[in-house]
């Protein structure tokens, strides 16, 4: 179980996050408002998260192959406070969202196979209790599952988008409007909604340790990743303006089965049911297999509590894959299923994503003045254009995170309770438990030296014996 990760895995584990049925949701969504128009969306959506993944590869080059991600590079430039905050936030909170939200597509097309006789949440919650048995396994067995994963769905996603977009199916196409608005303020708005799309390429970062060739990998790797689910949904929303009309795919709770239906007939129910399969195991699977890394990565720097970086004798930090399934499972046995449920979850963490993006440009920002001289593999090119057109496109993206009033601002209010609270939390656990400045940046040398099971194993000895490390 050494064998190391290559691209074709880092990609697979990148695309792997990015493809989600749940995706049809957000891109049936914002199609229906504006038509074919919302490629704009689409490309701006593309080009902000990949200035957030260049400033995140840039981050890497500094402090490589440490399993805490964008955490130690927080700590690094903007403090322990902020640290806790935008982690726990950005990726284990908004993640227990976007897991749940997976489990609920597939759960309603099993639910139309089987009918009453088999609840929809017993499919939803099977699927995450099997994949938190597999990614207890080890991270290269949950890397082989979501190599072959990612390679049915992006061919099967390439496939049925490029059969809509050519009007190629067995089914009769629509006649309708391509552009239901050309409108700039119609179209720009969605770019919320289109961000839903490309949140998660950074998940390869905490990979960087079993990875072939880092330093190369992970950057090309993440904008690949990305690239390819840009095209895929761009190619998808001409599919959408040929086999379905535009009122009734904004209204339906399964677009996908929908579109696929319309195109292809009974066969294509079918092929989407496996379609929907293998993307509730791909998306779930990545977020368990990263987010418990992150959280492990996080412990090791005393931001989380010790027992979050527990490993079994697979090497996986079992507590936190344990937690992931747990909350997750609570959450889909809630009963969620509609759209409308399914959109606020997506949307509500997007918002914490793009909270952790900006964190990311800034820290690069800091980093460049504090540590000029520090040798980089790689550096993000036109500094700081990127970074400070990043952050507005993220700020504009918050602002406009649902077209609909009264759901942006439920968004909103629960996304400040959490927030709210996540803000007590790191308040009194630096101050009370680390005992360190709430905003000074830790030194980076310190940082990577927590990495090492040596750093932890000297801290636990001086502690019985009543010293500081």
């Amino acid at each position: 179980m050494n064998k190391k990760i290559g691209m074709f895995g880092a990609i697979s584990t990148g695309v792997g996050m990015l493809i989600a049925t749940s995706c049809f949701i957000s891109s049936a969504s914002g199609a229906s408002a504006v038509g074919t128009p919302f490629v704009i969306a689409i490309v701006i959506a593309c080009i902000a998260n990949m200035m957030a993944v260049l400033s995140i590869a840039e981050l890497n080059a500094i402090m490589p192959n440490l399993t805490g991600g964008i955490a130690q590079y927080t700590l690094a430039g903007l403090g322990p406070l902020i640290t806790i905050i935008t982690m726990v936030g950005g990726y284990l909170i908004s993640n227990v969202f976007a897991a749940p939200a997976e489990g609920a597509m597939f759960a309603n097309i099993m639910a139309e196979l089987a009918g009453d006789s088999i609840p929809p949440e017993v499919f939803s919650v099977g699927i995450t209790v099997i994949l938190v048995v597999v990614n207890l396994m080890g991270v290269n067995m949950s890397t082989v599952v979501q190599e072959v994963v990612a390679t049915f769905m992006v061919i099967s996603l390439v496939i049925l988008s490029l059969v809509g977009a050519f009007g190629a199916g067995s089914g009769e196409t629509v006649r309708q409007a391509a552009v239901i608005s050309s409108d700039l303020k119609d179209i720009l708005p969605l770019t919320a909604t289109a961000f839903w799309f490309f949140i998660g390429a950074e998940f390869i970062v905490p990979l960087a340790k079993d990875m072939k060739n880092p330093k190369k990998n992970v950057p090309l790797s993440m904008i690949l990743s990305l690239g390819i689910m840009g095209l895929i949904q761009i190619v998808m929303v001409f599919g959408f303006k040929n086999y379905t009309p535009w009122a009734a795919l904004g209204e339906a709770a399964s677009p996908h089965v929908l579109y696929a239906v319309a195109m292809l007939g009974k066969w294509g129910r079918y092929w989407m049911i496996v379609v929907a399969i293998f993307a509730a195991v791909s998306t779930q699977n990545s977020i368990i297999c990263s987010v418990s890394e992150i959280c492990c990565g996080m412990a090791k720097m005393n931001l989380l509590p010790g027992f979050f970086q527990k490993k079994n004798a697979h090497g996986a930090p079992y507590f936190v894959i344990l937690i992931l399934g747990f909350l997750t499972c609570v959450i889909e046995a809630s009963g969620i299923s509609t759209g409308e449920q399914v959109s606020f979850l997506t949307l509500t963490c997007s918002l914490f994503w793009m909270m952790s993006y900006i964190t990311s440009h800034v820290n690069v920002i800091i980093l460049r003045k504090k540590m000029k001289n520090v040798p980089r593999s790689y550096k993000t090119p036109f500094y700081p254009v990127f970074q400070a057109v990043g952050i507005l496109l993220q700020v504009y993206m918050m602002l406009h995170i649902s077209t609909d009033s009264i759901q942006r601002m439920n968004i909103y209010k629960l996304c400040f309770v959490l927030f709210a609270g996540l803000c007590v939390y790191s308040f009194f656990w630096v101050k009370y438990r680390l005992k360190i400045s709430l905003f000074k940046g830790v030194g980076i040398h310190q940082v990577m030296t927590m990495e090492s099971p040596a750093y932890h194993s000297i801290k636990r000895a001086l502690a019985r014996e009543g010293k500081k490390l």
